[in-house]
């Protein structure tokens, strides 16, 4: 089941930010209870991490949940459950590259209770409300190689998120959206998923427990998500709308990489959730 599948029901409303945020906690605390019975290490990332740093929970206006794994953890993880070990609840499941039912260079655990509106989602996209779940790999400590790593990266992430786009799909003006428009049917017979596989390649090129330093290159932060080993581990635990979650020890070198003065909050005006409306799905829910 894609996005180009789902509609949604005219008279529904879209769920309320405590709703998404209820629906997260739950899933937060289903894959950490599942990590923890499989000896699998993961930490909270990004806008997660953050808050749980600075409110103890959800950033109140954000709605995105994730998390990364070390490489050898990830993959672990995505062998239990295409094998079926992983005892999922029910109306769960980790959608992935590795059995083709999600084309991105990371993994997805989600709820097939709650569904993303179609308007907002590219073509191949996860229908689905989900926690994003993010390898983390080795990464060359020499600066000019992780630099032409991460532009490389970059490029392919722009090729692949083009190959799942839709027609007219551009933020950048019409003569772009055309040109997007003329190159995304060679991409789309070429497949997203080969584009993903070639991107998670170059991504895990360097192994995870060998490498001195190490980053979640497939995020959007770049050249910021890189740190020492010695930084991430051992782990620490963060509170997080009352669960006990794990996350970086070295937290505040991680959150100032990437945010700045992340204690100090936004203006006002730049306080926006992302532009998805989520839906209950009812035949799932009833």
């Amino acid at each position: 089941m894609t996005s180009a599948d789902v509609t949604v029901m005219p008279r529904q409303r879209p769920l309320t930010i405590d709703e998404i945020h209820s629906v997260g906690r739950t899933l937060l605390a289903e894959f950490d209870s599942l990590c923890r019975s499989h000896d699998l290490r993961y930490d909270i990332v990004g806008g997660t991490l953050l808050g749980a740093v600075r409110h103890h929970g959800f950033i109140p206006w954000d709605d995105d949940v994730d998390v990364s794994m070390p490489r050898p953890d990830y993959e672990r993880l995505l062998v239990l459950c295409l094998e079926g070990k992983a005892s999922l609840p029910a109306k769960r499941s980790v959608v992935s590259l590795r059995d083709e039912t999600f084309p991105r260079h990371y993994a997805r655990y989600v709820s097939h209770a709650v569904l993303r509106d179609a308007r907002y989602a590219s073509d191949d996209d996860c229908p689905y409300f989900g926690l994003d779940i993010f390898p983390h790999d080795g990464v060359p400590a020499d600066d000019i190689a992780f630099y032409h790593q991460v532009k490389h990266i970059e490029r392919l992430r722009r090729i692949l998120l083009l190959s799942t786009s839709r027609k007219g799909m551009s933020n950048r003006g019409k003569k772009v959206a055309l040109a997007k428009d003329m190159v995304r049917p060679f991409l789309k017979l070429y497949g997203s998923y080969r584009i993903a596989k070639r991107l998670d390649a170059v991504c895990s090129q360097l192994p995870f427990e060998t490498a001195e330093f190490v980053g979640g290159i497939t995020g959007m932060y770049g050249l910021k998500e890189r740190w020492a080993k010695a930084d991430m581990l051992p782990q620490t635990s963060f509170e997080f709308e009352g669960l006990e979650l794990l996350g970086y020890r070295n937290y505040d070198k991680y959150l100032s990489n990437i945010y700045g003065d992340y204690m100090q909050l936004p203006p006002e005006e730049e306080r926006l959730p992302h532009p998805d409306d989520f839906y209950w799905d009812r035949s799932v829910c009833d």
